[in-house]
């Protein structure tokens, strides 16, 4: 992944640029300083001797009656596809393979083949892999529960602050749990098997240890964690810890591993080399490629060294291919075909039907596995224990490897899991857990259409207390904007047998725009100055349904902002203060938090305020369901309705109504969106909203969506008559972009404009409270 590696090297060194670098003072002796240069001469004196046993060994293996076949694999990202290629050849002659080493990408395909793939297994398991469903942090949303569903945001900027008040920036953009998991399905036949020379082809991995700098083999283990440890591109995918070790791809020291063939005992080493040309400097240059120059020294000298050590050596046309296209991966098969094609009358030459046979009979010995787990044992844990581990046992006495990741799966779905792997030896399982324990300090920028930019920061303290079942969440949440907002919350989670009792209390301050529209236009902004403190208590239902009732207190006061001045000003006169009592009712299997394609998302809302002083008082409900169905992979529909009504609504501020408009809603606000309408356009105390869409997939992250809604409300915006709820029918009607990325969801649409006759382009990007 060339292009990958070049931006988080980038950012890896601009960190390391602010770095401490502190070293002991002293006074060096003479006798110090030879005993240095006799360590250095050593030191080149066993490198010597090394390529003298080198040389000897090449010699020597022109002898050899029956010699055997070493195969180096090297790295490339989604050029590794052309390695497949070249096997298809090795298989087409009968060539039998004794020894194989990979690095990175090539790590994996050489594995497989290890374990008993044949090259067309291999190339149908790669090309149907959904690679950018690997490259995500979060856990499954349909294995969370109902309390994690409703805190999902996800923010660019994420920063731990640990038990000692150091700040740590992460180790990685991806923690690559997704990946290890798909790992571990791929190398379900070798799952039990420690030693990897035990495979029908002894095996190798490279990867480079971070703390010293040196290439490492990997010969034993845990298969889909080794391979991990031979791709796991620093700062893009976070190092594996072993012990004190911290280990990353194997590139960056030794992308071409022949030596390590050749000291498996190969007498013949057949090298497969798609690692990209090294960069050269021009004055075209960027700072970018210059340091992607300074990180690739080591591997790139490695890989020219090493390019003359095989016997045979196979070098695709895929050198100009992105590491990132797997798009094309037919084609980078063929070219590996090609390649190795064109030394035929060499690999001809190899052929050995009977050994050929005898490997293949092993491999056939690894298919279709399964595990009866009688033991669970967990590494690296300090709050979830073993009884937690075995509630989330799938059902079964044995289980297949999908279920075992089922099971990995549902633990790293716990809010405090960072990361799973697991072993199996006999009837035992071993899990070994990262857990996130640190407060965690996450920003991130928004911009809706008529409100404006802004940031949103969060600082997260999480306590946990495994003695009560108890996990405490302290949220502090700020908005600087136009409209800036700041809120203090307290959350405490009881475990009570399968259910999560809720105990939470808040502070907040929040200045909100009111905005009026006449004609379609909005000529008049106000804004309503929010204190509010509440009280809330809850439980979960089925893990799907939150079931609670809140308390609250709030203080309102309204002032004019910009724009016409109302002379009337009884919308606002009822400002003042106001006690409300809400009871809700949650449910949630949605399998997206943005951009659903199947599940189900409901909420029913009850509640009364009343003024603390005057004694004024309304009541109301509110209601929303919506159903998503999948037709494919790409197509998928969604509906539902919404409604909501209040009694004696002239005893509540207009900022209390339920409001109407913009791209997203807000339903524990009152907050609803309405195709066709511009952001809180509307404010009403009776509304009727039937809802219509469908949504194309255009990649994993990108969706074209059409929506349609009709509505009927009492409209009254302050400059016109007041019309009742089945006066008027509204129908929007619009297209749009959706775009999850890593800033949040990105919201682009054109619709008709309802109020004005018009075309309406709204934009929604990130997240507001």
């Amino acid at each position: 992944m060339e292009r990958v590696k070049k931006i988080v090297v980038f950012l890896f060194l601009s960190f390391s640029i602010f770095a401490e670098n502190s070293s002991d003072n002293r006074v060096n002796s003479t006798t110090e300083k030879i005993k240095e240069i006799e360590k250095q001469i050593q030191e080149l004196e066993l490198k010597k001797k090394n390529l003298e046993t080198l040389k000897n060994t090449f010699v020597k293996n022109k002898n050899v009656a029956r010699p055997k076949v070493g195969l180096v694999l090297s790295g490339g990202g989604a050029k590794g596809a052309a390695h497949i290629g070249v096997l298809k050849t090795l298989e087409k002659y009968q060539i039998p393979v004794d020894y194989i080493v990979g690095t990175s990408a090539g790590s994996i395909i050489a594995a497989m083949y290890s374990v008993g793939y044949t090259p067309d297994e291999i190339e149908k398991v790669v090309t149907d892999l959904k690679f950018y469903d690997l490259f995500k942090n979060s856990s499954s949303r349909d294995l969370e529960g109902i309390v994690q569903k409703t805190q999902s945001n996800k923010y660019p900027l994420n920063i731990s602050l640990t038990k000692d008040f150091n700040l740590s920036l992460p180790m990685g953009v991806l923690n690559g749990e997704h990946i290890y998991l798909e790992l571990k399905k791929i190398f379900a036949r070798a799952e039990g098997v420690k030693d990897f020379k035990d495979f029908p082809i002894p095996f190798r991995a490279m990867t480079t240890n971070l703390q010293t700098g040196e290439s490492v083999e990997i010969n034993s283990g845990d298969l889909a964690l080794s391979t991990l440890k031979s791709m796991a591109i620093p700062t893009f995918l976070d190092p594996i810890r072993d012990g004190d070790n911290y280990y990353v791809d194997g590139g960056v020291v030794d992308n071409f591993p022949v030596l390590q063939a050749i000291n498996m005992g190969a007498d013949i080493v057949i090298g497969v080399d798609i690692a990209a040309e090294p960069l050269v400097i021009t004055d075209n240059s960027n700072i970018i490629q210059i340091l992607d120059k300074l990180s690739t020294y080591t591997g790139d000298r490695n890989t020219e060294v090493q390019t003359h050590y095989p016997d045979i050596l196979i070098t695709p046309d895929v050198k100009k291919h992105s590491t990132l296209d797997f798009d094309n991966l037919k084609k980078l098969v063929e070219e590996g075909e090609v390649a190795s094609e064109q030394v035929n009358y060499a690999l001809s030459e190899l052929t050995d039907k009977e050994r050929y046979a005898e490997i293949n009979r092993k491999k056939e010995s690894m298919r279709n596995k399964k595990f009866d787990i009688k033991n669970v044992e967990i590494n690296g844990n300090e709050l979830l224990t073993v009884k937690e581990v075995e509630k989330l046992k799938p059902k079964g006495e044995e289980l297949n490897i999908k279920e075992l990741n089922l099971w990995a799966e549902k633990i790293f779905a716990k809010n405090y899991v960072d990361r799973v792997f697991y072993t199996v030896d006999g009837d035992t399982i071993n899990f070994t857990v990262r857990e996130k324990l640190e407060t965690k300090l996450k920003a991130g920028v928004f911009y809706i259409s008529n409100y404006g930019a802004g940031l949103e920061a969060v600082a997260d303290v999480p306590v946990f207390n495994k003695f009560n079942l108890s996990q405490k969440n302290y949220t502090l949440k700020a908005e600087f904007s136009k409209y800036p907002k700041i809120s203090l919350t307290d959350i405490t989670q009881y475990t009570v047998w399968d259910h999560k009792l809720l105990v939470s209390a808040g502070l907040s301050y929040g200045l909100n725009p009111i905005f009026l529209y006449k004609g379609g236009d909005n000529i008049s902004t106000y804004e309503n100055n929010t204190i509010e403190t509440t009280v809330s208590i809850g439980t979960t239902i089925f893990n799907e349904i939150i079931a609670g009732y809140t308390l609250s207190y709030k203080n309102m006061d309204t002032e004019y902002s910009s724009g016409e001045k109302l002379e009337d000003l009884s919308y606002f006169k009822k400002d003042g203060s106001y006690f409300t009592n809400t009871f809700s009712f949650y449910y949630d299997t949605m399998n997206q938090s943005e951009y659903a394609t199947k599940g189900s998302q409901a909420l029913f809302q009850a509640f009364t305020q009343t003024n603390a002083k005057k004694g004024g008082s309304y009541n109301g409900y509110s209601a929303f369901g919506t159903k998503y169905i999948e037709l494919n992979k790409n197509w998928s529909l969604n509906g539902g309705v919404i409604g909501g009504q209040m009694q004696s609504a002239e005893n509540a501020p207009l900022s209390e109504l339920f409001t109407l408009g913009g791209l997203r809603s807000d339903p524990m606000r009152r907050n609803y969106s309405f195709t066709g309408l511009p952001i809180s356009s509307v404010y009403t105390d009776n509304f009727f909203i039937a809802k219509a869409g469908i949504q194309y997939t255009i990649t994993p992250s990108l969706y074209l969506t059409l929506n349609y809604n009709m509505g009927t409300y009492n409209y009254n915006s302050g400059f016109s008559s007041q019309k009742g709820i089945w006066d008027m029918e509204k129908h929007g009607y619009g297209a749009g972009i959706g775009w999850d990325t890593f800033l949040g969801p990105m919201d682009f649409m054109i619709s008709n404009d309802v109020l004005n006759d018009g075309m309406l382009f709204q934009v929604h990007i990130g997240y507001v409270f």
